[in-house]
């Protein structure tokens, strides 16, 4: 793991980890006293339920529809988990051979073709030793407009998939490649960072010749074979795959979780949603993706469900104390968010197209990262709306969450996080089951002030 990824994961974890206490703290001292209020008005004195106790009275807690549905989505996560697992993607450092040259080849050769591979590899870094013995080394950003170069055989609409790579300094303002200020002749030395990217289980070897913009050859199709001894990395992320699927299923469990406790009117949701930014903000930090999320995650989410939880409990049912009273939009608030939304997902969307990082999930496909960048801001704004709806105990939150869960699936389908699908399901159906609970409270709210009004 590089020095910069390194300090970015622990920076955000130290942040998330801090600020977690902060919440419990907070939490312990706000609720003391109602606790101490609660016991005190028991007119019975009763024994502490022991823990058997305490999971029956929650497993009655919930409907029979609502436990179907939790453990028919943490079924399927669980399966999906096995069957669209993130693969691991060792990277390895190959050496174009410097006894391969062609005899006489004078000039500097500054292109890389791939004619006559018939697999698909994934080049990363190009490391290069002049004739000085100076050494460069180069992400793929520095060179392309790509994170990352996909070498695939076959004709293609999209360039991403090349099969001749020109060796430069990529210039963003006129889109072009710039040529080093050193030559690549017949005294350098040239090492690709690289991994596999087919199917088949014994790869064809990766063909490299390097060429100059008049044809002329100094490496002739060289077989490059990727072998153990050279192994980089385990893969692109910056943990092995294994961990991500983990996080992937465990944000499923605990997002359904708190899905179905606000759609109970339940003030636990947020101590359950404390958890889920946690996991979000490690699986945005580990997949080097979506960082509009992570920062509103870390920034306004975690703050959110703190004061949420503190206004939700002031906020009590007067007939069911388990229940929290919740209200709707006018139709002025609703035009004023949507109008706050738009400007969000076009500015911020912008912004994050500027942001250039090496790797990730979208770094071999350019087109779908700034479609993302806009797809992201706009759930991420989305998201606020959210929150500050939850925050007010406004029904419309299961609007927001619609908006957010479409949004999301699209991100998903376009990453090949299937897993997270799964979720995506369980938030649709939820949403129906929590827009239809809350608005026939506000209903029977409604009938019961009537009714009261009637009667005086």
């Amino acid at each position: 793991m590089e020095n910069g990824a390194t300090s970015w994961v622990v920076l955000a974890l130290c942040i998330v980890i801090c600020l977690q206490w902060i919440a419990i703290a907070v939490l312990i001292v706000i609720n003391r006293r109602g606790a101490d209020r609660v016991r005190r008005s028991r007119a019975k004195a009763t024994a502490r339920p022991s823990f058997k106790q305490r999971c029956k009275e929650l497993w009655r807690y919930f409907t029979t529809y609502e436990k179907i549905w939790f453990f028919s989505i943490l079924v399927v996560a669980i399966v999906f988990a096995f069957v669209f697992p993130e693969t691991d993607e060792p990277t390895y450092t190959v050496t174009l051979d410097s006894n391969e040259y062609v005899t006489g080849a004078v000039g500097s050769f500054d292109t890389l073709s791939f004619e006559g591979t018939t697999d698909s590899y994934v080049i990363c870094h190009v490391d290069i030793v002049d004739a000085d013995g100076v050494e460069h080394s180069y992400s793929m950003a520095e060179i392309s407009k790509y994170g990352e170069w996909i070498v695939e055989p076959g004709d293609s609409e999209d360039d991403i998939n090349s099969m001749t790579l020109k060796l430069g300094r990529y210039n963003k303002a006129t889109d072009s490649v710039d040529p080093f200020d050193f030559e690549i002749n017949e005294k350098a030395v040239i090492s690709l960072e690289c991994y596999y990217n087919g199917d088949e289980d014994e790869p064809t070897p990766l063909i490299v010749s390097l060429v100059n913009s008049n044809g002329d050859k100094l490496l002739d199709k060289a077989e490059l074979v990727l072998e153990e001894g050279n192994l980089v990395k385990v893969n692109s992320f910056l943990v092995s795959a294994g961990w991500i699927t983990f996080l992937y299923v465990l944000d499923v469990i605990l997002n359904i979780a708190c899905e179905l406790l606000i759609s109970k009117q339940s003030k636990w949701n947020f101590i359950v949603s404390l958890g889920v930014e946690i996991v979000e903000i490690i699986t945005c930090v580990v997949c080097i993706y979506r960082f509009a999320t992570m920062a509103v995650t870390l920034l306004f989410w975690i703050p959110c469900d703190i004061i949420s939880f503190v206004m939700w409990h002031r906020h009590p049912d007067k007939q069911k104390e388990e229940l929290t009273v919740v209200k709707k939009l006018t139709w002025w608030q609703d035009l004023i968010l949507v109008a706050a939304i738009a400007v969000w997902t076009v500015g911020v969307g912008y912004l994050l197209t500027l942001i250039e990082v090496e790797g990730g999930i979208f770094a071999t496909n350019l087109q779908f990262e700034r479609i993302v960048c806009y797809l992201d801001a706009a759930a991420s704004a989305v998201g606020i709306a959210n929150g500050l709806l939850i925050l007010f105990r406004y029904r419309e939150q299961w609007i927001a969450w619609y908006i957010v869960a479409i949004l999301e699936t699209v991100i998903d389908i376009m990453a090949g996080q299937w897993i997270l699908l799964v979720l995506k399901v369980g938030y649709l159906t939820n949403t129906t089951y929590g827009y239809i609970k809350w608005t026939q409270y506000i209903r029977s709210q409604k009938n019961e002030q009537r009714t009261i009004a009637a009667n005086a």
